[in-house]
């Protein structure tokens, strides 16, 4: 008996349709096992994205080697801030020390102040508040502990929210970046905001992101094991909120 299920899926989005078969494992597992998989999902997004922004005359510019948007305030869902920081104990013992000190200098390089109010994040009510934290980030001008040579040392693994941010506006202006200067390119479906409510391990949580540059610290924090739902029933219940575009 084959130990995995096959999905076929068809997403419509800008008058456009996505058909992929996706092979689910036949076991309990974590939100955080999923992510692979999810990660697909977002990339067929993307690209279906990128496809219609250079159709319409305004590619998408981002390029290897800017690095200006990995300077910005990065949420990430609690499955992912756990997936970062197994990402990093899983590497060479040099290697992840090296990691773990980027995260130690990027956080006291952020000071007392501004990291108060990063693990504060949550709370925070308005757009406004979220936006004015985010602008506060990008002043310190932290990188990403992940950013070696302007370029993400992570990019097959590297968080939804990542994979989403597009532009079709000059790379240079993400450098000081403001509403006149860049012009996003929309993404069909936000995974990442969806998957923010995964934090109960199924769906049916409140709104819960952590700061990338935290995650490493949150897992620390956090390490009571995460609960384990069938495969199948798990990704159809993200499948759920995707939209009724999405049909199996």
């Amino acid at each position: 008996m084959p130990d995995r299920d096959s999905l076929e899926l068809e997403f419509t989005a800008s008058g456009r349709t996505i058909q992929a078969t996706v092979s689910i494992p036949r076991e309990d597992l974590r939100m955080t096992d999923l992510l692979p998989i999810l990660f697909g999902f977002s990339n067929a997004l993307v690209t279906l994205a990128e496809d219609v922004a250079r159709e319409a005359g305004k590619p998408v510019s981002c390029r290897a080697g800017c690095g200006a948007c990995c300077r910005q305030l990065v949420p990430v869902s609690e499955p992912e801030a756990l997936y970062l920081a197994e990402l990093v104990q899983a590497l060479p013992p040099g290697r992840a020390f090296q990691v773990r000190e980027r995260f130690r200098t990027a956080l006291e390089a952020l000071g007392a102040g501004l990291l108060g109010r990063l693990r504060d994040a949550g709370s925070l009510k308005t757009l406004d508040q979220r936006r004015e934290l985010g602008l506060e980030y990008f002043r310190a001008g932290v990188p990403c502990p992940f950013l070696e040579n302007e370029s993400c040392s992570i990019y097959e693994q590297r968080p939804l929210s990542c994979r989403e941010y597009l532009v079709s506006s000059p790379a240079d202006n993400c450098r000081h970046p403001s509403a006149e200067t860049i012009a996003m390119v929309p993404v069909p479906a936000k995974l990442s905001e969806l998957l923010y409510c995964f934090g109960d391990g199924v769906g049916n949580d409140r709104t819960r992101w952590v700061p990338l540059v935290l995650a490493l610290e949150w897992a620390e924090a956090h390490q009571a094991e995460p609960p384990r739902w069938p495969a199948p029933k798990l990704f159809q219940s993200f499948l759920r909120r995707v939209g009724p575009g999405t049909e199996e």
